[in-house]
């Protein structure tokens, strides 16, 4: 993608808006990622600006199978347990078997 994009940073909030214009995320223990979306090709970086692609293939196999064929998200990538609620342990674990 020509465009550069920056990372969206959350803030703390007291309560949910309920206006149109807003949304919102809960604030799970993961890591916070860009998907870029352009034709084939999909990237996923980190705030520090770091190329994580190989570590979540999933996310890239999920991307590619979007109708859009050019887009970028921000948001947050969060591993979840046996429970299914997202866990720091399970994100650490992935992103430490992707580096070996």
């Amino acid at each position: 993608m020509s465009k550069s994009y920056d990372f969206c940073i959350p803030t703390r909030g007291t309560e949910v808006s309920y206006c149109p214009d807003w949304i919102h995320e809960i604030k799970y223990d993961g890591y916070r990622l860009r998907v870029e979306r352009d034709g084939g090709r999909v990237r996923l970086l980190t705030r520090n600006g770091f190329d994580w692609t190989k570590r979540f293939p999933w996310i890239v196999e999920s991307a590619l199978k979007n109708r859009v064929k050019r887009f970028v998200i921000d948001g947050e990538a969060v591993g979840l347990g046996v429970t299914t609620i997202p866990t720091s342990s399970a994100m650490s674990e992935r992103v430490i078997h992707a580096d070996q």
